[in-house]
């Protein structure tokens, strides 16, 4: 999708996006300067909140600036942003998470920060942010994103449907996990239909990269070598993680139906209305997850733990790392502005408030180690202590496409019409082929 996303846009697309509601921030007036900012949280209750508070905080800061507001779905976002871009406009600043942010790097969709950074102090200034953040938003010593949060992915659940299902332990094995699934799927009402089920992936694009990755990792198996240079889909970890899913699914029974079209937020509603009693994600999930359903009680009956694995090991990888950036489009009329919204939205303070209202993890440690929410919060360690098990999806180019060759697949085989074994050579020939292109 994404690789020959490029080749694909036109600029007659690119002219009809022009004129409509992404553009880029207009130059200088007179008593203000307008930029744009566009992000896929932006849509949502919780997010979205919290980001308007920031910008309104902004605007007192910084009189002379005022920020109109983009949001986008996550599932068309880069499209639109790429679309946008080429044709000379899109969102002065606007944030993508790690999966695409290479691609954008050697398309020129993003403007080079070196500069602006140097200003700030150069390598003092990035001093305070992880080392592993940097890496998706650094090529060749260059500087094209700044990090907000870093996070990994781990499993929720609903103690309380645990406790009711006779569940008293955490599943830690997926033989553990297998059993307690079935135990959650049930019928409520006495005599009538299936209507609650024990968990659900993601099937659907948005989302399902980070929910996808930690059931392969689980298994000891990964999409790609450790050089990122051929598909690993043909190993036996992968071959049994991926029918793991299928057989949850098809044979099992404990995910909802129309799984094939659940997304990340589909898969929040799920848990939220208990339909479903587990799901993947990690710490946004509680004010998300709490805010869809106020009676739900979420932030007492959710819990975390560690994703579970085929076999318990204290070394190998398990997790994926998620992490949202800020960028600048290179189209940008107003650079100096679009780099204070991004200092501001960057620095202790804000990344402080996040957490309280968002419960993420900084990217910047002084915040994680100072900041008391964080260090008295059972959840932020949780997630905190799975950093170290979990990596970044890879950071390459073609990863997009990769990710939505192996998700087509995948569809195919919940929908039978490939056998799993038939789906996953299929991925694993296709990704091949695309790692071969030049």
């Amino acid at each position: 999708m994404f690789t020959s996303l490029a080749k694909r846009l036109t600029l007659g697309v690119g002219a009809a996006m022009v004129a409509g509601t992404i553009a880029c921030g207009s130059g200088p007036a007179t008593a203000q300067t307008v930029i744009t900012y566009a992000d896929w949280q932006l849509a949502q209750d919780i997010w979205g909140r919290s980001l308007r508070e920031a910008f309104a905080e902004f605007e007192k800061q910084n009189p002379g600036i005022k920020i109109n507001v983009e949001p986008v779905a996550l599932a068309q976002r880069d499209i639109k942003f790429a679309t946008a871009i080429r044709a000379g406009a899109g969102p002065d600043v606007f944030a993508l998470d790690a999966n695409p942010v290479k691609q954008y790097i050697a398309e020129g969709w993003v403007k080079d920060l070196t500069p602006f950074v140097d200003k700030e102090g150069g390598k003092k200034f990035l001093s305070d942010f992880y080392p592993r953040s940097l890496e998706p938003v650094t090529e060749n010593g260059k500087v094209y994103g700044i990090p907000k949060n870093i996070v990994a992915m781990v499993m929720v659940y609903n103690e309380v449907m645990f406790k009711e299902a006779g569940i008293t332990k955490v599943p830690e094995t997926w033989d553990e996990f297998r059993v307690a699934m079935k135990k959650l799927t049930k019928a409520t009402t006495a005599g009538g239909p299936i209507d609650q089920w024990g968990w659900t992936i993601v099937a659907a694009q948005a989302g399902f990269d980070l929910r996808s990755s930690v059931i392969l990792r689980g298994f000891g198996a990964d999409f790609l070598t450790p050089d990122w240079k051929k598909s690993a889909l043909d190993t036996p970890q992968a071959k049994e993680a991926f029918k793991f899913i299928v057989d949850t699914i098809h044979e099992d029974k404990t995910m909802p139906p129309g799984v094939a079209q659940v997304d990340a937020n589909a898969a929040r509603r799920l848990l939220a209305n208990k339909k479903t009693a587990v799901k993947i994600g990690t710490t946004w999930s509680l004010p998300e997850v709490s805010g869809m359903n106020p009676a739900l009680d979420g932030w007492n009956v959710l819990k975390m733990a560690h994703i579970p694995q085929k076999k318990l090991d204290d070394k190998s990888v398990r997790s994926t790392l998620y992490q949202k950036s800020l960028f600048m489009n290179p189209n940008t009329k107003n650079p100096e502005a679009a780099w204070k919204l991004i200092k501001f939205m960057s620095d202790p303070p804000q990344m402080a408030k996040w957490f309280d209202d968002n419960l993420m993890l900084s990217a910047r440690q002084s915040v994680n180690v100072s900041h008391k929410p964080i260090t008295s919060s059972p959840y932020a360690l949780t997630v905190a202590q799975e950093i170290n098990r979990s990596a970044f999806l890879p950071l390459i180019p073609k990863w997009p496409e990769i990710l939505e060759t192996f998700r087509r697949n995948l569809q195919d085989a919940i929908a039978k019409s490939k056998t799993p074994d038939e789906a996953l050579t299929n991925a694993h020939n296709q990704i091949n082929a695309i790692l071969a292109r030049p």
